[in-house]
């Protein structure tokens, strides 16, 4: 058996030398790597979405940022009104207390903000209570409603750096195992597999495996050359490598569904707009969609984004190993049964 497991390994790998896979998998990585570092910017002009309370009679702070922010102010008179406009996780607060002038602000941060953008928030404030005041710029007490979740965030370039391994050193493999498939089925390689003493839990764990290991070699290039060598690398392997045998055996059974690559395209496009969804939330950590965090991407994303940026909370990463290890106990059968009614029901 470890015999064949071998042979069916050294041909895949063949496969995708001859076919000049690993060179695309390598170019692509480059690609992003020169994307990320020379041409995607470190930082966005950002501005924050603000509710303001100013209780101080004059409601000087209200009126500033309604006439010079009007899309991003929302004005409020109570605190009921506050703590709901808060609720939209795009939203930072400031509450104002005093008489005639402002004597005090409190600042409501989400905890998804960066540094930056708390910077810039402090420093408007100062600057227009400085000169209202005429005296030294106020502290700024602030509360964080979301503490166990939000950190400072990394350099946007870099903020990308767990999405592009995700699409490039996870996804791809769902493409190129799938071509291999089918042309092996053009080359009637699988009716001749069929009466060998191969099974094909054999032959998917070796293709899979195939994948994984150009998975691997992608994610140590985009991180080498963005992130640096610095890093997490043990986790980061292990997510991708997890990541890559169930995402391949996934895009095995719906592989297994058709009969040529040109019917399977459309379907793989689908499941990939779907599988990507957790990159869109990763941007906007506000956003929750139903039942999104039961798709394998998203604990892949997050649990590389916790590899290459820490927060604090390494149960993630614990988290992503269990539920990949639960979808691959889950794809793996249905994989050797779609497999095995290609072979025996289908005859291909």
């Amino acid at each position: 058996m470890l015999r064949r497991f071998s042979a069916l390994m050294g041909k895949d790998i063949k496969l995708v030398v001859r076919h000049h896979h690993l060179t695309i998998v390598v170019a692509v990585a480059v690609l992003y790597a020169l994307l990320v570092r020379f041409f995607i910017p470190a930082d966005l002009a950002v501005e924050p979405n603000l509710v303001i309370w100013d209780r101080a009679t004059t409601g000087a702070i209200a009126h500033w940022y309604r006439e010079t922010q009007p899309g991003r102010t929302k004005v409020v008179d109570t605190e009921t009104a506050y703590g709901a406009a808060l609720q939209d996780a795009n939203r930072v607060g400031v509450k104002v207390t005093g008489n005639q002038i402002p004597e005090k602000l409190e600042l409501t941060f989400q905890g998804f903000e960066g540094r930056r953008l708390r910077r810039l928030l402090e420093a408007t404030l100062s600057f227009q209570v400085t000169a209202m005041l005429g005296g030294a710029p106020p502290g700024f007490p602030a509360t964080i409603l979301r503490p166990g979740e939000g950190a400072e965030q990394p350099a946007f370039n870099l903020s990308l750096v767990p999405v592009l391994v995700l699409f490039e050193a996870a996804m791809l493999g769902m493409l190129l195992s799938a071509v291999l498939l089918f042309g092996e089925k053009d080359e009637q390689t699988l009716r001749a597999y069929r009466v060998s003493p191969g099974g094909p839990a054999e032959y998917l764990l070796a293709r899979s495996l195939t994948m994984s290991i150009l998975a691997l070699i992608s994610a140590a290039v985009l991180t080498l050359l963005t992130v640096g060598p610095a890093t997490n690398w043990p986790v980061i392997l292990a997510v991708v490598f997890l990541g890559s045998m169930t995402l391949t055996l996934a895009a095995m059974v719906l592989a297994n569904l058709f009969r040529n690559l040109g019917q399977f395209y459309v379907t793989y496009f689908l499941t990939m707009l779907v599988l990507m969804l957790p990159a869109a939330v990763y941007f906007q950590p506000g956003v929750r969609l139903p039942f999104i965090d039961l798709l394998p991407t998203y604990p892949l994303v997050y649990a590389l984004r916790e590899a290459y940026f820490p927060t604090g909370s390494p149960g993630v990463m614990a988290r992503a190993v269990l539920q990949l290890l639960a979808t691959l106990a889950v794809v793996l059968p249905l994989a050797i049964l779609t497999f095995r009614r290609q072979l025996v029901v289908k005859d291909v």
